[in-house]
């Protein structure tokens, strides 16, 4: 759960000019992280009046005001003249340890209520570091050794300030500071075409000394290094898709590798393989001359202004009405098979003379896997034509040895995977396993490290994990492993330092980790993203997704009625009946990791229309945590949302609906406690409670009841089944119209009376969205106008641009809007999280 401010709905249900429950917060401080306070004191934060309940100190008021926490919420600040703004240090985390040397990224939120923020200073123990005058708020800083307080001072329109602190401590290395390298040349959008000169280009630096030099890869092939900066080489490009990665070493010998990008090179012919090839985009910048890959063919843009037009409806290769003023087809995508190494990892260093088994996953989407042929330095070990696929080697050459493997379908297309090897003689060899480089995490979210260490003489003693020349970690017991949560935004290098039983050590080159401050908003575009081909067609890449969605729900989770408890995830992979190509789970990892980083949220669904759990004894219920909570770890997915639909025997007195409450909560506790659940019921299944309270009828509200202390978001689903009935009007509120948006958030937010004659007691405004179908194909009934969607929004939020039904008070924290589907949205032209998306970003600007 990720708890925001509470906020009572009967109070704000009399709010007038001046509320009853407004405090006049001139004289109160305002809190302080490190501050203590006794049971009676009170403070001012956030805009808000707080009284402890008892002692108490670092609990931020805003997030521990529950019946149960530290803090009584007091009311709003008001006072005669000018309202002080907010402002909350966000990067570096409170009581956090760093590296001298490290560059952290200093970040803070800012507001102001009645009038705007004029600029936000940061201070490191009373010295200013720098003013900020617009969002986003951050500058950077290198800690130097010593404790400090980190200080950012808000200043309003009218000159008011405010401050808020955390403390962090910055150590000196226990070992050389590793350097941090990044590829910024090619990406994973570049365009490349066979005899173009590539350049290949390093950001490389070293918080103790200079870097050394760079080595460039390509397809695990070093092609060239340079020792100066900036560091490039050019690199002639050949056709085919290639992978592109490079070493950083600095002087003291150690090393850091950046991420890998893979990029397709054209070639002159038509059709083949589409893979590395971007997917079409509607709205991005395309040349004459760049190929992209749509609904399984390839395209290339003969006029670069419609090719780059946001309009799919005219420009979208085989769709677009006009297409073909804009694109020259180039054939089908043959659908070659995919090939992903399981053993040995990227980057891992081996002993020479060791046995070592060479291992891959290959499927074909559309057709069989024949063969693979896998390659040391160049040189066939063999050829595996049954699953598993492996070959077996004895390490061999010494320093970096390329493996590979070739898998062949039964239509003769080939697909390829490889990694890269260090082969030593060393009596002790170690290797970071995790995390890969060039990983993205979001501040605050837990990083899972990982190592193999072997020992010639003797046995491995332990191995230290270490973060920017610091141990964060050690493990005495293989298989090796820690996590780390990282204590501010910025770039950090990751290594591991294994001791065997003589005393004797050996280092792992180092990975670099970009840690991005997560900036989540206040008002939510939720969608569903399908893992499945349907009418909207195949499943995107989430990198392909619009930036629009702020939470996104991977739909689904599958189970089967006859099953033990246990939920399976499965990545798409192919389907007999399209041509659609499967997705890559390490590319779906990366990029979902690259976008949590940036705040959005990933959930996976549990349910759909045809979905269902098994719950129905105490064996079930320990698969199902189990399960789920392997399948989080594993995916790295912030939560779950519950789309339990009339297929799921979700009913009154049903197992599910005793055992689910439970086991979600323990998969919380599992997740250390920070879980986003979110649920989707169709709409008897909650207001329908008002009509009757037995089998379908309000099934859910016992759920909601149980888990509202960690509910994140409720979206009722207003679609598929026809009006909503509700206490405000005579009959049941028409799907589509204003009158039913509003009544839906009126009935949670402020409470109803259920069949049975209980009440149904509020939600908090954030905990409540609408859910809608995104189009006309996406749904059978339950399409609103864009026009209602907004209005009802204005409606919730401001009390404008209502219809019948109106809220007792404004939701100012309202959570937002939900779609069934993110691919619809797509496929219809971004007819939903365009406008809708635009107005939910206006909203949170203004506020």
């Amino acid at each position: 759960m990720h708890k925001p401010i509470m906020y009572s709905a009967i109070a704000l249900s009399i709010a007038t000019a001046l509320p009853a429950w407004a405090v006049d917060c001139t004289a109160l401080p305002t809190w302080e992280t490190s501050a203590v306070y006794n049971g009676g004191n009170q403070v001012a934060f956030q805009g808000e009046a707080f009284k402890a309940k008892w002692w108490t100190s670092g609990k931020n008021p805003a997030e521990n005001s529950g019946p149960w926490q530290e803090w009584e919420s007091l009311g709003q600040c008001v006072s005669g003249g000018n309202v002080p703004p907010v402002v909350s240090v966000t990067s570096p985390l409170n009581n956090t340890q760093f590296t001298d040397g490290d560059t952290l990224s200093l970040s803070a939120s800012a507001s102001d209520s009645d009038g705007s923020v004029s600029d936000v200073e940061f201070f490191a123990n009373g010295l200013s570091l720098g003013v900020v005058n617009a969002t986003p708020y951050t500058l950077s800083w290198t800690a130097t050794e010593g404790q400090y307080t980190i200080s950012a001072v808000v200043t309003d329109n009218e000159g008011a300030s405010s401050e808020q602190s955390v403390s962090v401590t910055v150590v000196p290395p226990d070992f050389g500071f590793p350097p941090s390298a990044q590829l910024t040349n090619p990406t994973s959008t570049s365009q490349i075409k066979v005899g173009d000169n590539v350049p290949l280009q390093v950001l490389a630096s070293d918080a103790d000394g200079p870097i050394a030099r760079v080595d460039f890869y390509v397809d695990n092939q070093l092609v060239g290094t340079d020792n100066t900066e900036p560091f490039e080489v050019s690199w002639p490009a050949t056709e085919g898709s290639h992978t592109f990665n490079a070493k950083a070493t600095d002087q003291d010998d150690l090393s850091a590798w950046t991420g890998e990008v893979s990029v397709s090179v054209a070639g002159e012919s038509v059709g083949g393989g589409c893979a590395g090839v971007p997917t079409y985009k509607a709205g991005t910048p395309y040349g004459a001359g760049d190929i992209v890959q749509n609904g399984n063919y390839k395209y290339q843009c003969d006029v670069g202004g419609w090719c780059s037009s946001s309009s799919a409806w005219a420009y979208e290769p085989k769709n677009g009405e006009y297409w073909t003023d804009a694109w020259t087809e180039l054939g089908i995508c043959a659908i070659g098979p995919t090939v992903t190494f399981t053993t040995p990892s990227d980057n891992a260093t081996l002993l020479a003379g060791e046995p070592i088994v060479i291992a891959v996953d290959a499927t074909d989407a559309d057709g069989s896997v024949d063969g693979v042929e896998f390659f040391a330095a160049g040189q066939s070990l063999g050829v595996d034509a049954t699953a598993p696929y492996r070959v077996n080697w004895l390490a061999q050459g010494m320093g970096e040895i390329s493996l590979s493997a070739v898998a062949t379908d039964n239509e003769g297309n080939t697909g390829n995977a490889g990694v890269l090897v260090n082969v030593s003689d060393q009596p002790l060899v170690a290797s970071l396993t995790s995390p890969s480089a060039g990983t993205t995490v979001g501040l605050g979210k837990t990083v899972a490290l990982t190592a193999e260490a072997s020992a010639l003489n003797g046995s491995v003693s332990k191995v230290d994990f270490i973060v920017d020349g610091l141990i964060v970690a050690s493990d005495s017991n293989a298989p090796y492993s820690a996590n780390w949560t990282p204590g501010a935004a910025g770039s950090f290098t990751v290594s591991a330092l294994a001791t065997d039983s003589n005393g004797l050590t050996a280092a792992t080159s180092g990975v670099t980790v970009k840690v991005f401050e997560q900036s989540a908003v206040k008002h939510k575009l939720i969608g569903y993203w399908h893992n499945f081909v349907n009418g909207a067609g195949c499943p995107l890449k989430l990198s392909e997704m619009s930036e629009a969605w702020d939470i996104i729900d991977i739909a689904f989770a599958e189970n089967d009625r006859n099953s033990d408890g246990t939920v399976h995830f499965n990545l798409y992979n192919g389907d007999i009946r399209s041509s659609c190509a499967p997705l890559d789970p390490q590319v779906f990892k990366q990029e979902m990791a690259a976008l949590q980083a940036k705040g959005k949220v990933f959930v996976l669904s549990l349910g759909g229309a045809e979905g269902t759990i098994t719950l129905n004894n105490d064996t079930d219920e320990a698969a199902f945590v189990s399960s789920l909570t392997e399948i989080i770890k594993e995916w790295g997915f912030d939560g779950l949302d519950i789309d339990l639909e009339s297929g799921s025997n979700l009913l009154h007195g049903s197992q599910i609906q005793a055992r689910l409450p439970r086991a979600l909560k323990q998969i919380e506790v599992n997740m250390g406690g920070d879980m986003y659940l979110t649920m989707a019921p169709e709409h008897p299944y909650v207001q329908g409670g008002m009509v009757a309270y037995t089998g379908i009828w309000g099934a859910y509200i016992p759920l909601i009841d149980e888990l509202r202390d960690t509910l994140d978001l409720l979206h009722v689903q207003l679609y598929n089944n026809g009006g909503m009935p509700n206490p405000y009007l005579a009959g049941a509120a028409p799907e589509g119209s204003v009158d039913m948006m509003v009544a839906q958030s009126k009935m949670l937010i402020e409470g109803f009376e259920l069949a049975n004659g209980t009440m149904f007691a509020p939600l908090r405004d954030d905990q409540v969205a609408i859910g809608l179908p995104s189009g006309p194909s996406s749904a059978n009934s339950g399409q609103a106008p864009t026009r209602n969607i907004l209005d009802a929004l204005d409606c919730v939020t401001k009390g404008t641009s209502c219809g019948t039904v109106v809220p007792a008070f404004n939701y100012p924290n309202f959570g937002g809007v939900m779609t069934w589907s993110i691919n619809w949205d797509q496929h219809d032209g971004y007819n939903f999280s365009g406008p809708v998306g635009d107005k939910l970003k206006a909203m949170n600007a203004g506020q």
